[in-house]
């Protein structure tokens, strides 16, 4: 259910509500001089992203080249370093 609560209540009880979307799963509308102005809900879950297929294109991508010595940070900074031959 979703609730409607001012500027002010949400200024006042912040942490409450927060705790309120976090846990209880409720929702709420904040309103300024009676107008909506913004929505306070839970960020659905979302599946952790799989880099096997970003990590394969990487590899493949750097075998072309033949290094014989990779920088350490190579994995993490691929798209700093130029890839022209």
């Amino acid at each position: 259910m979703i609730q409607i609560v001012n500027a002010t209540q949400v200024r006042d009880t912040f942490a409450d509500i927060i705790n309120r979307v976090t846990y209880g799963g409720e929702e709420f509308i904040i309103e300024r001089q009676g107008k909506p102005v913004a929505l306070i809900t839970q960020v659905p879950e979302t599946k952790p992203v799989d880099n096997t297929i970003s990590s394969n294109i990487f590899l493949s991508r750097i075998s072309k080249y033949g290094l014989k010595k990779a920088p350490i940070d190579l994995a993490e900074k691929h798209d700093e370093y130029t890839w022209d031959k």
